[in-house]
């Protein structure tokens, strides 16, 4: 991933993989933060996504499946390397 347009669009798609993976609920809470919510700068809107989805690795490690596991860390690592 190289640009924040790009990691965007990997949000969307990690939004549809966590519903059809049955984690609506987490899936609900990044469209939230990425689609409702008015945020100030994008390193803010990053910041906020790296602690859901930090949390959402450390809780859920052991109930979702590794390939979603894998598409949350490269998402993270790309927020990281562009904020």
């Amino acid at each position: 991933m190289r640009g924040a347009d790009e990691i965007y669009r990997s949000l969307d798609g990690l939004v549809v993989s966590l519903r059809e993976a049955g984690h609506s609920k987490l899936a609900a809470t990044i469209q939230h933060r990425l689609h409702k919510v008015a945020w100030t700068t994008r390193s803010e809107l990053f910041e906020e996504l790296e602690v859901v989805l930090g949390r959402a690795l450390a809780s859920g490690s052991t109930e979702m499946p590794k390939a979603l596991k894998q598409q949350i860390a490269q998402i993270l690592s790309a927020m990281r390397d562009n904020s």
